[in-house]
């Protein structure tokens, strides 16, 4: 375990990874005894669980491509036929809208300001 809080202690020093500057920058480690269960030959093994802001950036290109269909109307024909979208593809542009409050909210938590974040865009 002593090897592990020098590792976790190293990448605090030499910033290897990005903290969110409004907040403590912490990593949490958990140590349990390997399973009896799952055969490997591998003398250490582990699970990263994280979440962080970077993310954005796929539901970024995500957005982009969608725009992109959007614009040329592509593939839209055949959810046109479906009773949900007998009316128009709001329900789309709605989707289309949930992403991008959640880029939004991400790009605002890698600021200094996030705890004061309304997701209200100021006009």
């Amino acid at each position: 375990s002593s090897g592990i809080k020098q590792s976790t202690g190293r990448i605090r020093e030499r910033k290897l990874a990005n903290f969110i500057p409004w907040g403590p920058a912490s990593i949490q480690v958990a140590l349990s005894k390997k399973s009896p269960y799952i055969p490997t030959s591998h003398r250490v093994s582990g699970l990263m669980l994280a979440n962080h802001t970077s993310i954005s950036s796929l539901f970024g290109k995500t957005v982009q491509q969608y725009d992109r269909l959007r614009n040329r109307g592509a593939f839209l024909e055949q959810f046109k036929k479906t009773k949900m979208f007998s009316d128009g593809l709001e329900e789309f542009d709605s989707a289309r809208e949930v992403v991008q409050q959640l880029i939004d909210e991400y790009n605002a938590a890698t600021k200094e300001d996030y705890k004061m974040y309304s997701g209200v865009k100021k006009e």
